[in-house]
């Protein structure tokens, strides 16, 4: 498909086109890095250590004048994967297009903001999907709201999120004795949660006074609190467009360490090899150039439970409350 779509209702030349404004759909509100920091990785599948916590296990530590101290046994070491598939995507610029646009459209310009979108919108679903579904959880890390719990408006005498929130924060503490450090919290339920008396009653004698994501990361005692409001479109394509909001219902609180290092717990990686990139090449029989943007990752939850647990292979550093609205 070339940059312009030739079935819509214009063209790419247009008489008497304002050049100034035109509308656009950007992709705004994600939450990525945030949540799944990217590591730069040298091959596209390799290894990583995963060391055990032998380290929180008290010793006896007495040791008799003349006796050998106690020697305790050293950390166990395992190791997990990661793949770093590519996912590309091209679009055609046409002879036609650069002789006959008008400004302000610009076909290499825009073709190359697109595919670039798609990709990190596509990382977005993966994201959102992987960090969402209670299955990646360990047993207690998860909840589904329902009826009377839930946040909304109509429930306000009722739910109670602040207490939903710490249960999940406490429960994080338990397992890697750090508190979640980042909330998500999707655009539907900060709204719900605006109004919510819980949080007016604690907010009203700030400075402010305001509802806002720096008041309830203060509240909560979060460093961040993210709100995506990105849409998609899950209609066919072609297709009457079928709008909604991509990270839908459901709040995420993770622990993500200020940077990624050794032998310290995180909730998640985004395990990159290379740069993004576009790259550009000729097809001279369709008249046309390529315009391809790629990224090459894998996403993985690598705080895990224990091998040989019943959490083996499950998230630990992280909550998730499903459903927090109707």
């Amino acid at each position: 498909m070339p940059a312009y779509n030739p079935t819509g209702s214009g063209n790419v030349h247009i008489d008497q086109i304002l050049t100034q404004i035109s509308v656009g759909w950007p992709n705004n509100g994600l939450v990525g890095s945030n949540l799944l920091p990217p590591v730069t990785v040298r091959k596209q599948s390799d290894k990583y250590y995963i060391f055990g916590r032998e380290g929180w296990l008290p010793e006896d530590d007495n040791r008799a004048p003349g006796s050998v101290a106690n020697e305790v046994v050293g950390l166990a070491v395992s190791t997990d994967t990661y793949y770093a598939r590519e996912h590309s995507l091209q679009i055609a610029v046409t002879d036609e297009e650069r002789e006959n646009v008008d400004s302000p459209l610009a076909p290499d310009r825009d073709a190359t903001e697109m595919v670039t979108s798609k990709i990190m919108l596509g990382r977005e679903v993966a994201i959102k999907t992987l960090v969402t579904t209670t299955a990646n959880y360990a047993s207690g890390l998860s909840t589904t709201l329902s009826g009377a719990a839930q946040w909304n408006s109509a429930n306000y005498a009722t739910s109670d999120p602040i207490s939903d929130l710490r249960v999940g924060k406490t429960a994080v503490h338990a397992r890697i004795f750090q508190e979640p450090n980042t909330l998500v919290v999707p655009y539907q339920v900060m709204t719900a949660l605006e109004d919510h008396p819980d949080f007016l009653e604690r907010i009203k004698y700030s400075e402010r006074a305001i509802f806002s994501p720096e008041l309830l990361a203060a509240v909560l005692g979060f460093e961040r609190v993210v709100v995506p409001g990105v849409g998609i479109n899950s209609a066919n394509p072609g297709a009457t467009a079928s709008l909604g909001y991509l990270w839908g219902k459901d709040v995420v609180m993770a622990w993500v360490p200020p940077r990624a290092g050794l032998k310290i717990p995180a909730f998640g990686y985004e395990f990159v090899w290379g740069n993004q990139y576009v790259d550009r090449w000729r097809e001279e029989p369709r008249k046309s150039d390529l315009i391809r943007a790629s990224r090459r990752y894998d996403l993985k939850l690598v705080a895990q439970g224990d091998p040989g647990s019943s959490d083996a292979g499950k998230a630990i550093a992280g909550y998730v409350i499903k459903a927090a609205i109707a």
